[in-house]
């Protein structure tokens, strides 16, 4: 169902659209202003403008998809450095890295879902690194995850609160209106094909607005761990690990 939300919740846009042509043609009785033909150019320039968009947020929403296996890949690997070098340890020391590790998967996942900030996972990744200064090896491997891990966080941090080119937006609303503007205003030789042809063309628009603002950032959940929008990366990699690795889930 999740894939037809946003085509869903576009319908009303659309449904105005039509509404404003009707009552433009019927009601009001506002004689065209150009013919349909006369819009291809517009038409034509507002594609070309929401391909540009869509291949420049499609870049990091590739790029995002990689992030949650980055993220649990360094996470087991901590946690793998831990169990190889069991022996260095006492119970207690153990117990207490296997608990540190547990509660930087526990504020890793919260911080994607939206329940605090990052800064948590930062201080438990300190924590951890503070905790293995008995072993220089064990010390060296898992610094090296750690730092994976904080450069996945950051970047992702980077891709969830940046907004792509701002002057691209701007320049796709203004295209988007200008082209709708035009269709409600616009002569068709047949009723029928100008409620079909502004309908659909209305659709397709006002649709990929809304996809390449909710591509712009895949990592919209929300606290309860639902999805704000309709194209989220999905953070199975993530759930998946801390399943294998027997560490509580929120």
């Amino acid at each position: 169902m999740i894939k037809w939300k946003l085509m869903l919740t576009t319908l009303p846009f659309v449904i105005v659209i039509l509404l404003c042509t009707f009552i433009r043609a019927e009601i009001l009785h506002i004689p065209p202003l150009l013919e349909f033909s006369d819009t291809a150019p517009i038409i034509t320039a507002t594609a070309l403008v929401i391909g540009f968009m869509l291949a420049g947020i499609m870049a990091d929403y590739k790029e995002g998809e990689k992030l949650p296996g980055e993220l649990a890949c360094a996470l087991q690997a901590i946690d793998d450095c831990i169990h190889a070098d069991v022996s260095l340890f006492s119970e207690a020391d153990f117990a207490t890295l296997k608990q540190l590790n547990a509660k930087l998967y526990a504020a890793v996942m919260s911080w994607l879902f939206n329940r605090e900030t990052a800064e948590k996972s930062y201080a438990l990744m300190r924590e951890m690194i503070v905790a293995t200064e008995a072993s220089v090896v064990f010390k060296n491997n898992v610094l090296k995850s750690i730092d994976t891990l904080r450069r996945n966080i950051t970047r992702l941090d980077v891709i969830r609160r940046t907004d792509f080119i701002q002057t691209g937006y701007a320049l796709l609303e203004v295209f988007v209106t200008i082209t709708l503007s035009l269709l409600v205003f616009a002569n068709f030789k047949n009723p029928i094909a100008q409620y079909l042809v502004v309908g659909a063309i209305s659709l397709v628009y006002v649709y990929m607005i809304r996809l390449i603002r909710d591509l712009d950032n895949p990592f919209d959940y929300n606290q309860d761990g639902s999805c704000s929008g309709a194209a989220e990366v999905d953070y199975f990699p993530l759930t998946e690990a801390q399943k294998r690795l027997g560490y509580p889930q929120e």
